[in-house]
Parts: C-alpha cells; sequence; structure tokens
C-alpha cells in the first residue's frame, strides 16, 4: 500500500488536475495537521482513496457555504483521540490511531499541556489495549501533529514534543509513528529516527510512505 502522508503546508501540483498523475498508486492519505479544509478536500476527490487527519495547532473550525460549522475537511475521518480501522480491497486492515494538536503556549484551540496530553494519551491507550485483547490488533501507524518529546522538536515551548508520546510508543509499538509541526526552516534534526521498533517520519509538505 502506497499512503500520501501531508502536513502543514501546501504543494502546488496537489491542487491542480496533476495530482492524480503524481499520486496515481496512492490509496490512502494522511494529514498531520495545519492545512487548510478545501486543500485536503480536493485531494480527497481528486483521488478518490479514503482520508485520514489530525488537527494541527493552527487548524479552526469554518463556516461552510450553507451556514454548517465544521471542524475538518467534508469527507475526511478524524483520527484525533480514535483508533480507525482501514480495510481497502484485496488488502490487510490498516490500524490507525491519532493525536493532534501541540504543546499549549497562547490559549487557542488544538494546544495541550503535556498533563492534558497524557490524559487524551491515556483514553487513547484504553481503546487501544481492548482493541489488542478482543480482537488481537496491533496498532500500525500513530499520527500526531507535534512530535514525540526528544525527536524533531525545538527548544521553544510551541515546538516542544510531548512525553507522552513517546509512552504510547514504548507501550503499543506502532510501526510508524508520523508527525508534522516542524518545518526544515527551523533548523531541526528531522531525519527519520527509530525508536525500539517503531519509526518516527517527520512530515513538511508531502512524502509517501509504502507499507
Amino acid at each position: 500500500m502506497k499512503i500520501l502522508l501531508v502536513s502543514d503546508v501546501e504543494h502546488e501540483a496537489f491542487y491542480t488536475p496533476q495530482v492524480r498523475s503524481l499520486c496515481e498508486d496512492v490509496e490512502l492519505v494522511i494529514s498531520c495537521g495545519d492545512l487548510p479544509a478545501p486543500y485536503l478536500e480536493y485531494i480527497l476527490t481528486m483521488l478518490d482513496v479514503p482520508l485520514l487527519y489530525v488537527p494541527g495547532n493552527h487548524d479552526r473550525p469554518r463556516e461552510t457555504g450553507e451556514g454548517r460549522w465544521i471542524s475538518g475537511p467534508e469527507g475526511g475521518i478524524s483520527v484525533d483521540g480514535r483508533v480507525v480501522d482501514v480495510k481497502l480491497p484485496g488488502r490487510a486492515t490498516v490500524r490507525v490511531a491519532g493525536l493532534g494538536g501541540s504543546m499549549f503556549y497562547g490559549g487557542t484551540s488544538n494546544q495541550y499541556t503535556e498533563r492534558q496530553m497524557r490524559r487524551r494519551a491515556a483514553r487513547l491507550a484504553r481503546r487501544l489495549m481492548r482493541d489488542r485483547v478482543l480482537r488481537r490488533r496491533s496498532l500500525d501507524i500513530l499520527v500526531t501533529h507535534a512530535p514525540p518529546l526528544g525527536i524533531h522538536d525545538g527548544k521553544d515551548r510551541c515546538h516542544t514534543g510531548f512525553g507522552a508520546f513517546l509512552r504510547l510508543i514504548r507501550r503499543y509499538r506502532p510501526r510508524w509513528l508520523v508527525h508534522g509541526h516542524v518545518h526544515p526552516s527551523y533548523g531541526y534534526d528531522t531525519e527519520d529516527r527509530l525508536i525500539g521498533g517503531t519509526a518516527v517520519l517527520s512530515v513538511y509538505g508531502r512524502r509517501f510512505l509504502e507499507i
């Protein structure tokens, strides 16, 4: 399976019909946050594949032309605080969980203290444990906006990673953790990292993941 990972900045060609040829083998799109909903909806429409997402610290609810308020791209599936199974024809089921948002730095939505994120992670962990016991299914991909503490993160509060993510990695051992939030221009080390059996991937703009 080929997965398109997107986060933080739009790729110009993905907002044109060229996205079909650039992503012709893509079967799943995952957004790590901070992308305009219309951009994600365009990709979803053109590729006609499932789109999973978590919110970033800059994402806000928006009003549609019909006067409805929505918190994410229409047609997409939020995995924020959830566990979602993606079943594609002829493919094994892929289990994806997510935790959006960044470290608290100013009081707007999708910002959390470490303690708050630990609580969110604990609720997610209960779902993962239940599924592991009842369905004997392990976690394939953990999607976050912010990075784990000490990996790809920065020293300023906004870009500090979460220790709660490290605990999830060590306990549930997802094959991949994919995150956004960290821009290459910040000068951080964003090379792929391995924690136990979990590959931690930083996404800026777009990248592809083959599983």
